[in-house]
């Protein structure tokens, strides 16, 4: 083992060189992975790698002086460890980018196939099916943070069944079986995509999990949350606040790292801006952090996102509608009647290792169901609809329903004076809240909204689109 010190010149001295050879023949290097900018250190053990930080390297070193060297002279070993004190530099940033750079071959996700890495084996998912393979059968570099801490026994590999696909079930149930089915393959294909490592550039979609419309404004408890507690049990995850999470803060990022498979942004305001996260996305992840150095985690490597509200996400246009997924909850579950109550625990808390193991497995065939489809299959239920019902006045829609006729051309003002003239005992909105109420309504029962003036007069018209 290298020596990283020595007394040639008569006084002790650390040798930033010996330094660098002695972390090399520890596993410590800088990564270099595709198009990565910036950099990030490394420890390869074998065929397992782990994110390490400037701390964690220099805290390894210290061990090593402590515990693994052997020192012939107690007072040699006393001088080195407090000159190994006093120099900190040695582990600054700009001294331990230049240890040599590691290249690896890390076993990645392609458009076709997928790996969840478990403790005693791999499952490979393509859309044949799920195949469990030892180790030995796949060649290449693993991060530590994507092995889940799990054996998996069983070698049926295909079952669907469990508490959680019982739980899946209940959030996709309707009074029509036809569109339990659909919300089913919606969500399956939802989560399979979000579980999928590899990253489509064409195919790119923020997924927002949205309570269900219940007549009396934004609503919880409809199991959101529970839902995204799956993601942390098979890829690395980060989970932020949604009431703090602000897309423009150069620090946002500050939890993400190069392991970051998926940022859950949870219970966003109203006011929450969802064009903010169009970079996020479709392009490269920029992490800084206080007083580290900032690099950026290119696209295909960077956080698929997850978003939960109560509430209508801003971005009707083609643009917002292009890079997002929204999924609606079924009404079965609420504050007066929870998972829990439902199956009598909680779930995932209160597991047995078969139930654990039927839940992976489960998560495994809803990749196997994406890497089929090879598309996230939209819900058929109206996420539009929701949005006029949450955002506009029950009697405003009879209004429309029973007054306004597709191809004909209204005078908005007109129109405005109608309604409130028929509905007395409805508080009034600014001109522009009812125009956006229009516009909803074209939206949520696909008509276009077509819009012109003359002079001071405003008009609309719906037409078929």
């Amino acid at each position: 083992m290298t020596k990283f010190w020595n007394s040639a010149s008569g006084s002790l001295k650390f040798d930033p060189e010996a330094l660098h050879e002695f972390l090399k023949e520890n596993g410590f290097g800088v990564l270099k992975s595709g198009d990565l900018e910036g950099a990030i250190f490394i420890r390869v053990e074998g065929r397992i790698v782990k994110l390490v930080t400037n701390k964690e390297i220099r805290d390894f070193c210290w061990r090593y002086l402590g515990e693994t060297h052997y020192f012939e002279d107690p007072e040699e070993r006393k001088q080195v460890k407090n000159l190994f004190y006093r120099e900190k530099s040695l582990f600054s940033f700009d001294n331990l980018i230049l240890m040599p750079v590691m290249e690896i071959n890390e076993i990645l996700d392609t458009d076709e196939t997928s790996y969840l890495f478990f403790k005693n084996c791999v499952l490979e998912v393509d859309m044949f099916g799920v195949e469990k393979l030892s180790y030995d059968e796949i060649k290449g570099h693993v991060f530590e943070k994507d092995i889940i801490p799990f054996e998996i026994e069983t070698d049926d590999l295909m079952e669907q069944t469990g508490e959680f696909f019982s739980f899946i079930k209940d959030i996709c149930s309707h009074e029509n079986p036809s569109i339990a089915q659909s919300n089913l393959e919606s969500i399956i294909s939802m989560i399979g995509y979000l579980l999928h490592r590899y990253k489509d550039p064409s195919n790119t979609k923020a997924v927002v999990l949205m309570d269900p419309y219940r007549g009396e404004g934004a609503n919880g408890s409809s199991g959101k949350s529970l839902l995204t507690k799956l993601f942390d049990k098979i890829r690395p995850t980060t989970y932020e606040d949604g009431k703090s999470f602000n897309a423009k803060d150069k620090f946002s990022l500050a939890q993400v790292d190069y392991n970051t498979r998926l940022l859950v942004i949870d219970d966003i305001p109203e006011s929450f801006d969802f064009n903010r996260l169009f970079p996020l996305i479709t392009e490269r992840a920029v992490v800084e952090r206080k007083y580290q150095n900032r690099y950026a985690i290119p696209f295909s490597r960077s956080p698929k996102i997850v978003i939960t509200t109560n509430y209508v996400l801003e971005g009707a246009d083609e643009s917002s509608k292009r890079r997002k997924e929204e999924f609606i909850f079924s009404d079965i579950f609420k504050t007066s009647y929870t998972p829990e109550m439902k199956y009598g625990h909680l779930l995932f808390i209160d597991w047995d290792k078969t139930e654990w193991e039927k839940f992976y497995i489960l998560m495994a065939t809803f990749l196997w169901k994406y890497l089929l489809y090879q598309k996230i299959i939209p819900q058929k239920i109206n996420a539009k609809e929701r949005a006029l019902k949450m955002q506009a006045h029950p009697k405003f829609i009879e209004f429309v329903n029973a007054q306004i006729n597709p191809g004909v051309k209204y005078n908005k003002k007109e129109i405005y004076d109608q309604f409130y003239n028929q509905n007395s005992g409805v508080a009034k909105v600014e001109l522009t809240t009812f125009r956006k109420w229009l516009k909803l309504f074209a939206e949520a029962y696909s008509f276009k909204f077509n819009e012109s003036h003359s002079g001071n007069d405003n008009f609309f018209e719906y037409s078929l689109e």
